[in-house]
């Protein structure tokens, strides 16, 4: 499931889920954000259906990217029973995030 997500509707959702959620905070004109976005839309919905995917745009989510230490974009987070076990950022490594997935998953 990829959404588009608030904030506040998204620290709601890291309380409430037990699943592997997949945190992706991206810049309003940032052209690497788009690129990195276009890879998961296509990838990762299907390898891995489990997986719940929320988009959030940085500049418009203060409160989270203050709480979770967010300081550039792209940055990739992922949380597991509302615990952050990965993080990529600026930079974001495929390789090594599939590998952290694929450990949940396989």
């Amino acid at each position: 499931m990829i959404k588009y997500i608030n904030d506040e509707k998204l620290e709601k959702v890291l309380n409430e889920n037990e699943k592997l959620i997949m945190v992706f905070g991206k810049g309003e004109n940032c052209s690497v954000c788009h690129a990195i976005e276009d890879r998961i839309n296509k990838t990762y919905p299907e390898k891995y259906k489990d997986l719940d995917i929320y988009y959030l745009t940085i500049e418009e989510s203060p409160n989270f990217r203050g709480q979770h230490l967010i300081f550039t974009a792209p940055t990739l987070l992922l949380f597991d029973k509302n615990k952050e076990i990965h993080r990529e950022s600026r930079i974001v490594d495929f390789s090594r995030m599939e590998r952290i997935l694929n450990i949940y998953f396989d």
